[in-house]
């Protein structure tokens, strides 16, 4: 898709040495719009990190004549079946006015996403995903230019630990503990796929490709099962009602831990079970000297979860929005 760039711009894929350059580049667009510089060469490569993304094929990087690095692409059909492929963007900022960069990384991301239509249900809707930070007006009119369709809008909430955090009762027979890698993975997908089973955006794919997908994750750097809380419940021979995904700490944000996956079994809501993970992860994070927690929500989750987080004290920062490109109509696998 060369064709679309300016005369002297070149492109090619990204390799593992452009990590530095890439998250330069990322954090340009972040600081124009955001303030912050949250990307290290790290948070590149473990973006890139997944079996079923492959850096020769999968991205794009577009230079300038004099060399420097000016946009970025990347596309991520990770899921099996694979109908939401993820679109990643970036343009500097100074070059938010060359209208042929943005047409030529998004023409290459709607190109190569249509590679998994072969690889998909018949019957199925394929869609190409992208977000925006709601401060990128730019961004956002980008995407819409090239036929996206805003679709949601997440907030990253935030919590600071000016007191330690007050335990929260759970009901009789329940406890919280942490997971225990090799003998919890079974129990942790299985708890996981019914806790997020009508979450926005989950593609319910095969047990064993889920399980495979968390024993990744598990031998990535900074895997940490004690900052992994599970809630169990002895009434039912120990099962696991809700589970508590941390990690010391957020992206751009070293003194806060994240929350990464929080969610509660149907048969455990109501009770409780979420505030005292939340609660308890809390307590965990400031005990270790980690002065507050972040966690990013969808502000239509059918759960109540922002009021909740909203209740623990908890504050909207941050707001991005998710924008979605048909690429062919059929059948939604995905739950909205």
């Amino acid at each position: 898709m060369s064709q679309q760039l300016p005369d002297g711009f070149t492109a090619r894929p990204a390799t593992t040495e452009d990590a530095t350059c890439v998250a330069t580049l990322w954090n340009d667009r972040s600081e124009a719009t955001r303030d912050e510089r949250p990307s290290t060469p790290e948070r590149v490569l473990n973006t890139w990190d997944h079996p079923k993304f492959n850096l020769s094929t999968d991205s794009r990087l577009v230079f300038a004549p004099d060399g420097a690095l000016i946009g970025y692409a990347h596309v991520r059909d990770v899921k099996d079946p694979p109908v939401d492929v993820f679109a990643g963007y970036s343009v500097r900022p100074d070059h938010d006015h060359t209208e042929r960069l943005w047409d030529d990384l998004f023409a290459w991301l709607d190109n190569e996403a249509r590679r998994v239509i072969p690889k998909a249900p018949e019957d199925a809707r394929i869609a190409l995903v992208a977000g925006a930070p709601a401060e990128d007006t730019t961004a956002q009119r980008e995407l819409t230019r090239h036929r996206f369709e805003y679709d949601r809008t997440f907030h990253r909430m935030t919590t600071s630990f000016e007191e330690p955090a007050a335990p929260v009762a759970l009901p009789d027979g329940m406890a919280i503990r942490t997971f225990k890698p090799g003998a919890d993975d079974v129990a942790l997908v299985t708890a996981y796929l019914d806790a997020f089973a009508d979450h926005y955006g989950i593609i319910h794919q095969p047990f064993e490709t889920e399980l495979a997908e968390w024993r990744q994750l598990m031998q990535k750097d900074g895997f940490d099962p004690s900052l992994w809380f599970l809630a169990t419940d002895a009434t039912s021979g120990g099962e696991i009602a809700g589970l508590c995904i941390c990690h010391a700490a957020a992206p751009g944000d070293p003194e806060r831990g994240s929350i990464n996956d929080l969610g509660v079994r149907p048969a455990w809501r109501r009770r409780g079970v979420c505030q005292a993970l939340l609660r308890h992860a809390f307590s965990e994070f400031a005990s270790r000297g980690i002065q507050g927690a972040t966690l990013t929500v969808d502000s239509e989750n059918r759960t109540g979860a922002p009021a909740l987080y909203e209740r623990v004290g908890m504050r909207s920062v941050q707001v991005s929005h998710t924008y979605v490109k048909e690429l062919r109509p059929g059948v939604n696998l995905v739950p909205q």
